[in-house]
């Protein structure tokens, strides 16, 4: 088995750079689904997390009663109001999309799962996090057949054992069951924890240990799909390199900040992190 120490030396040199050519559109448009008006706030992190990271525009679809919420709580992120179906569909087919992330917040409902699966059919960067892994958890089948290489499902351990049926119980056999799991689904599966694992269906595998215990605080997972939508992409990087990329940074961060933080303070802290990413691997 091919294991290895995360560390950007593996992907840095696919980490998305902008041009003095560069506009807002060819830097990636991420598309983010949020959830009912109760649950804004996981959509909210992720956008967020998604332009301080290097997108260069996200739109948070949603719908009218969700509307009023989100305004006041955003400055820079576009909002694409839908009714229906098809509004979902035409969105999915404008070209300036470069990934989208359905799943934070969303709901263990029909309407998630339709979205997952319209995401799929549609575009080529799908991540999948949180109600978007759950709503399968009966059927993951469903799911799989309508997966990619380039599909990223970031399951914590109680979302893994509901689309994959297995219980973790040490760090061999967390590598072990993610590797399976990968090449189960011909996804990117990045199993989040203290040593998170992302794992490819070619077989490739990675771990990330971290002491930054303080990430486990609602919303980090939140922030760190967005950043990781953010960072896959035509003319960006490879699912693989940007979960790694993602998982990274986010556990950086984490480690940086230490106790009494919160998910914002971690997406305060990715510009100057990335600075100094970029600037230590020039």
């Amino acid at each position: 088995m091919n294991i290895k120490q995360n560390n950007p030396d593996l992907w840095i040199s696919s980490f998305p750079k902008p041009s003095s050519l560069d506009h807002k559109y060819t830097r990636g448009m991420v598309l983010i689904n949020c959830g009912p008006k109760s649950k804004t706030g996981a959509a909210r992190l992720a956008a967020r997390s998604a332009l301080r990271v290097g997108a260069g525009a996200v739109k948070i679809i949603c719908s009218e009663d969700v509307v009023d919420i989100l305004e006041p709580q955003i400055s820079v992120e576009l909002i694409e109001v839908i009714d229906n179906k098809q509004d979902f569909q035409n969105i999915l087919k404008d070209k300036k999309v470069s990934s989208i992330l359905i799943g934070p917040g969303n709901g263990i409902n029909d309407e998630t799962k339709a979205r997952a699966l319209m995401a799929l059919a549609f575009i080529d960067h799908v991540v999948l996090d949180a109600d978007a892994l759950t709503v399968f958890e009966n059927n993951p089948e469903e799911l799989f057949i309508d997966c990619y290489p380039h599909t990223i499902l970031t399951p914590h351990e109680g979302e893994f054992k509901k689309i994959f049926g297995k219980e973790i119980d040490e760090i061999n056999d967390r590598v072990l069951k993610t590797k399976e799991a990968s090449i189960k689904s011909n996804t990117t599966v990045v199993l989040k924890g203290a040593n998170t694992i992302i794992a490819s269906p070619s077989g490739d595998v990675v771990i990330n240990k971290s002491s930054a215990t303080y990430l486990a605080t609602a919303g980090s997972g939140d922030v760190l799909a967005g950043i990781i939508t953010s960072l896959v992409g035509k003319n960006k990087m490879n699912a693989f390199d940007a979960a790694c990329a993602g998982v990274w940074l986010h556990s950086e961060i984490g480690t940086i900040l230490g106790a009494g933080m919160i998910a914002e303070d971690i997406i305060d802290l990715i510009p100057v992190n990335v600075k100094k990413l970029l600037k230590m691997h020039q």
